[in-house]
């Protein structure tokens, strides 16, 4: 039977979802015997057992670590499908050696204590907050700097937005003038309800054309000199 090295009560239903934010969780395969099938061989024989590792930021000895469980799975789905896809879980936050306001030594303890973001340190448990002088200023630091962040997040994205839009309406509008320009041109000619004007021919070329073809003329011997003359 398994048992519990971290306080179930926290994931229960209705605070589970919260509580599990706060974690670091990582799935990764270990070999463990099995004792049946060394029994059955008379030699170790191990396989390969998917485990989870469950830290809670600012406690460097408490969490888990033990063969997952299918409710495991369930519980963090996307770092188990992560795990099956070989990929590692990012840090998701700002770490705190990006973070103008810690020191870089502070940042590296903190780090080992399972505390590397900014988000973790602002949602600390005020009982591992205490472990270290005068970190509930900077969790205090912490919390107002993300909400700080969150609310200039918000500005810049309805930024973002209103100059998508006005460049949307100004390309609407060159497209309008384009049309418009195209119809002013077709316009006229349309309007008239005229054939296209006849070509002109010059009088000389017309009167050529108008003129009847000359008629063949034969030749024919002269009785009186002998010479040829043509029939007019």
């Amino acid at each position: 039977m398994q048992t519990a090295d971290f306080d179930h009560h926290a994931f229960e239903h209705g605070q589970q979802s919260e509580e599990d934010k706060k974690l670091l969780v990582k799935f990764f395969m270990k070999p463990k015997q099995d004792n049946a099938k060394s029994l059955e061989e008379g030699r170790p024989v191990f396989t390969d057992v998917e485990y989870i590792d469950i830290k809670i930021p600012g406690d460097r000895t408490g969490g888990a670590c033990r063969p997952a469980t299918f409710r495991d799975k369930g519980r963090f789905p996307e770092h188990y499908t992560k795990f099956k896809q070989r990929i590692e879980v990012p840090l998701d936050g700002t770490p705190l050696a990006e973070w103008p306001l810690i020191t870089r030594s502070l940042a590296e303890e903190l780090s080992f204590h399972n505390v590397k973001t900014v988000e973790h340190l602002s949602t600390m448990a005020d009982n591992n907050v205490g472990k270290f002088m005068g970190l509930g200023t900077l969790k205090a630091k912490a919390v107002v700097w993300l909400e700080q962040a969150s609310k200039e997040s918000k500005v810049h994205e309805l930024q973002e937005q209103l100059a998508e839009r006005d460049e949307r309406i100004d390309n609407l509008e060159k497209q309008m003038e384009q049309v418009l320009a195209a119809h002013k041109a077709v316009a006229p000619v349309e309007s008239s309800g005229q054939s296209p004007a006849p070509v002109e021919i010059a009088p000389s070329l017309a009167s050529e054309l108008d003129e009847p073809a000359p008629k063949a003329r034969r030749r024919r011997k002269s009785k009186t000199d002998g010479k040829i003359q043509d029939d007019k």
